[in-house]
């Protein structure tokens, strides 16, 4: 045998395993037996000496600790049939396998206390601490500050990706300072990771000064941020108003040769608009589209803004024009931005304008916003204008849009616009709901346009929607209102012999509309029925009916009401005091009125107007028949003298 083959056979017997056997079975002519080979307990290593990880073993303990009900005592007798002892490297592998962090965290506390030989490394107290990063749980930070307790009386000396995991749960004070001690501790030396970590810990914690001083050390140290760690720096410097170091700052990033970004420019053009200087928003904005960045939408609603903020109308229409040209889809922001301005400028003409050049990304739910913003603006003309635009170029209609042109036109006292455009709602796929009618039945109510109001009901009550609680008050109101008692009744017995059953607001409305009209005796026997269904008068129920009383000159009843409502515990409000003072002073009864205001000061309730006019009538004696009155706001009633 040569020598190189001999030292093939040498390098091949390294890789050999060694069994030790005995003989168990011998027959008698010698030439045949049985051996029993006891296999070694041998532990397979990586190239680099690591005993690699046994997949089998981490499986089933995952399986256990996710599974079973008492997984540390299955996990305990698992453990012992093993030959072979729980490595550090599977104790990691099991760790990242778990998806609870409070199984992880008694799994991690497990190993230490109840595997003999265990003892955690750097590599598994990392694996516990990236865990924990990324809880949200309250304690979370307590967990990690016991865990570098612990690293430190285990004198386990961690590594750089420690103090990073660390700074990157921490955001500044003295666990900040803490980590920081570490790398002194620890004898390490901070990378370009580390600082990155640093300098976003204090941006986290909003001290852009600490984080200034974060990225000079970095320069010195010849470590280069980011893109992503100079934008982070450039916005806190920008919202703290520091303009000259953000200057600086983005200077010395483009020495750097750290090209900036779409989102570097916004920030900075934020800033400049900020401060009253569009003219260096503009150049800004230039700069970046010299150097072929492409704006995004964040970006040119940024500039939009600094420039509508300075009124430059045609600027900003200008460049809502370039925007579009880009392929850049406005959002509901960027019109509120342009139509804001217009507004404010006296050009809304404009608008038309703007709608027609991006006709192309004129959604729905931006038709939606614009109807609705020019209603609550008071342009109802313009509102209308862009709905009909809509209705035109859309098949499909959007619900809020004509919700709002509803409310819009109702507003307006557009009530036969309002009942057409509800009766041709179903043209566009929309579906008339309940909510749509009773926005129609309050405004009828409230202009007395009974006629209508019940043509639309019985339509309602032919073709749809069902009525709900809130259709049956309006109803009720509103036939009370225009002395339609009868109508009133009719509705409430409807309420009663639906689905919906009356509550407090039925109840008052009814009894309003009956002691308006002078049924008073009715009203109360109302009042006595909400009692027995278990319906508590409220503060309004009480003053309605104490009014009633008062009207029909039976003030006695109207005492004794008030009396009665301080007994149940409901509190009277000045409204209430002010419709029984006007009582008690119109039938002479100073004393007693004198006594009322006592009370009404005793309850730190405050006089209004009312309150003092009719004092001043006590003052004067004056007991008029005929007097200057106006609509109570609540109930609907002339109740409040003023002279």
């Amino acid at each position: 045998m040569n020598n190189s083959c001999r030292l093939r056979l040498l390098l091949r017997r390294g890789y050999a395993t060694r069994y030790s056997g005995r003989v168990v079975t011998e027959m008698d002519n010698g030439r045949s037996l049985a051996v029993e080979v006891q296999v070694p307990n041998l532990q397979i290593l990586d190239p680099r000496g690591y005993p690699l990880v046994r997949r089998e073993l981490v499986c089933k303990a995952v399986n256990i600790l996710s599974k079973s009900s008492l997984p540390f005592i299955d996990l305990s007798d698992y453990l012992e049939t093993l030959t072979l002892t729980l490595t550090v490297s599977e104790a990691s592998e099991i760790l990242k396998s778990l998806h609870s962090e409070s199984i992880a965290l008694q799994f991690f506390r497990f190993c230490q206390s109840s595997i003999p030989k265990f003892r955690h490394d750097c590599f598994t107290y990392n694996r516990m601490l990236l865990i924990l990063s990324k809880s949200s749980s309250p304690d979370r930070f307590d967990s990690v500050r016991r865990i570098v307790d612990e690293m430190e009386r285990s004198r386990v000396r961690g590594n750089i990706s420690t103090v990073n995991i660390l700074i990157g749960i921490f955001s500044g004070g003295e666990d900040l300072n803490r980590c920081l001690r570490l790398v002194e501790r620890w004898e390490l030396r901070m990378n370009r990771y580390t600082y990155k970590c640093l300098l976003q810990a204090q941006l986290r914690a909003r001290d852009s000064n600490k984080g200034l001083e974060v990225y000079q050390e970095m320069r010195r140290k010849g470590y280069q941020p980011d893109i992503f760690a100079y934008n982070m720096l450039l916005d806190a410097l920008a919202k703290d108003d520091k303009i000259d170091q953000a200057n600086k700052v983005f200077e010395d990033m483009k020495k750097k040769h750290c090209e900036p970004d779409e989102y570097t420019y916004t920030i900075l053009m934020r800033m400049s608009g900020k401060h009253g200087k569009p003219d260096d928003s503009i150049a800004l904005f230039q700069e970046m589209v010299s150097y072929n960045i492409v704006p995004n939408l964040i970006t040119y609603n940024t500039i939009i803004q600094v420039l509508a903020r300075s009124k430059m109308v045609d600027k900003t229409i200008y460049l809502f024009s370039k925007m579009v040209e880009n392929d850049c889809g406005p959002n509901e922001f960027t019109y509120s931005i342009i139509l804001n301005l217009l507004v404010s400028e006296g050009q809304l003409g404009r608008l038309d304008e703007v709608v027609e050049m991006s006709k192309r990304y004129m959604s729905k739910g931006i038709y939606a916003y614009l109807v609705r913003t020019l209603s609550k603006l008071g342009h109802s003309s313009e509102a209308h204008r862009l709905f009909c635009y809509m209705w035109n170029f859309h098949d499909k209609g959007d619900r809020d849009a004509y919700l709002s042109m509803l409310e819009s036109l109702c507003k307006e006292g557009k009530m036969v616009e309002a009942i057409d455009l509800l009766s041709k709602i179903h043209e566009k796929e929309i579906i008339s709901d309940t909510i749509m009618y009773n926005t129609v039945f309050t405004a009828l109510g409230k202009s007395k346009q009974i006629s209508h109001l019940q043509d639309l009901y019985e339509k309602m009550k032919k073709e749809g929607p069902l009525p709900d609680i809130f259709t049956y008050n309006i109803l009720i109101s509103s036939f009370g209102r225009a002395g339609k008692v009868d109508e009133a009744v009719s509705i409430f017995d409807e309420l009663e012999n639906s689905d919906c059953k009356p509550d407090i607001v039925s109840y008052n409305s009814l009894i309003n509309s009956l002691g308006k009209n002078g049924d008073v005796d009715e009203a109360h026997m109302r009042f006595k029925e909400m009692e027995e269904k278990g319906l508590n008068p409220d503060v309004v129920t009480y003053s309605t009916l104490i009014e009633c009383f008062g009207k029909s000159d039976r003030v006695d009843m109207a005492c004794r009401l008030f009396d009665e409502m301080l007994s149940e515990g409901c509190c009277p409000n000045i409204v209430t005091y002010n419709i029984l003072l006007d009582c008690l002073e119109r039938c002479g009864r100073t004393a007693e009125a004198v006594d009322l205001y006592a009370k009404l000061k005793e309850q730190g309730l405050t006089p209004d107007l009312i309150t003092y006019s009719i004092l001043e009538r006590l003052q004067s004696g004056s007991h008029r028949k005929f007097r200057i009155r106006r609509q109570h706001p609540i109930t609907g009633w002339v109740v409040s003298p003023l002279r």
